[in-house]
């Protein structure tokens, strides 16, 4: 080859038609910028080839741009052209292809006609220098109804791989459970006498107070913070909004300790079952310069403990609250009839 595919390559840039005289005609088609629809590839606007073989006039154009371009005379060119021309056509009687530089390949069919292959890769339209094809993923466009299930479906929480659980609160939870229980079964098998005693004291679950005998006076107004708290109670037995419900008073007041006249209310800071802690507490009381006393039976049989009493009810709200502060939360009021 004698290189003068290179020459019909030049001209298609500008000229819509190349003839290489004897052989056939090379055109430009147009084609605008499109889209694949499967490949979803984008192309810009193109000048593609196509080859007609009846074209094989010559136009003098091919001839005359080799005579410039090689500075020979006309005939020179025209020689050229016309032995380019007879081999391709020798090439293509022997079954070969003739491949034409950025312009394709001519080869025979079966049927003996000349097929034309054009090169894709060329863009012979200036405008579009520099575009190139691409490819673009298909848009995946969701309808209303996909969005909406989408949304309301659960998605599966999925754990992190390479993250482990933090079991150590669960195990913390499990030792501060576990060892109490153990504790307390071993307790009952090696010292079974134990439970029995704390489920037949009733006074280690109450808190009371313990006086011992011979205990020396205290100055008034002061607390023997040293007392033992054993078996003294404060049982609200009735009480509804700081006043208890009226109750029947015994007429039987024990003899142990003076007690003046009763006034309608009093306020009782204690009840107890044995009759000498109830003289004991009273005593503690007295001491403190209250005008304390045993004020009956409750109707469990308790000897209730009165600090005081008063005759106007807002008077003995207002030393309830007092007392509360001050000496003992749970006092309650006992209506005296």
């Amino acid at each position: 080859m004698t290189g003068i595919d290179r020459y019909i390559s030049e001209l298609l840039f500008d000229h819509d038609c190349v003839i290489l005289p004897g052989f056939g005609g090379f055109l430009t088609n147009y084609s605008g910028a499109r889209i694949h629809p499967i490949k979803h590839s984008f192309h810009p606007p193109a000048r593609s080839i196509v080859f007609n073989a009846n074209l094989r006039t010559n136009d003098g154009l091919l001839i005359d741009h080799i005579a410039r371009a090689k500075k020979i005379n006309y005939n020179e060119a025209s020689a050229l052209v016309k032995d380019y021309s007879a081999s391709c056509l020798a090439e293509l009687e022997a079954g070969n292809t003739i491949h034409f530089k950025y312009i394709g390949s001519c080869r025979l069919g079966k049927e003996k006609n000349l097929v034309f292959d054009p090169d894709t890769s060329s863009n012979y339209l200036a405008d579009a220098f520099g575009l190139p094809s691409f490819v673009s993923p298909a848009i995946r466009r969701e309808t209303v109804r996909q969005r909406i299930e989408k949304q309301l479906t659960p998605r599966p929480v999925a754990s992190e791989p390479g993250k482990k659980k933090n079991l150590r609160p669960a195990i913390g939870w499990a030792a501060g459970i576990a060892i109490p229980v153990t504790a307390a079964l071993l307790m009952y098998f090696y010292n079974p006498s134990f439970v029995k005693d704390l489920n037949t004291s009733y006074s280690s679950f109450v808190p009371s107070i313990k006086f011992s005998g011979g205990e020396p006076a205290r100055t008034p107004g002061t607390f023997n913070k040293d007392a033992e708290f054993v078996n003294f109670r404060i049982i609200p037995e009735k009480a509804v909004a700081g006043v208890a419900e009226a109750e029947q008073l015994p007429e039987a007041i024990p003899e142990a300790i003076p007690v003046k006249t009763l006034k309608k209310y009093q306020i009782v800071v204690g009840a107890f079952s044995i009759e000498a802690n109830a003289k004991k507490y009273v005593s503690a009381l007295r001491s403190r310069e209250y005008n304390a006393a045993i004020i009956g039976l409750s109707s469990t049989g308790l000897y209730r403990v009165s600090i005081s009493g008063k005759d106007a009810k807002n008077d003995a709200l207002s030393m309830l609250a007092q007392v509360r502060r001050e000496e003992n939360p749970s006092a309650w009021l006992l209506i005296v009839k």
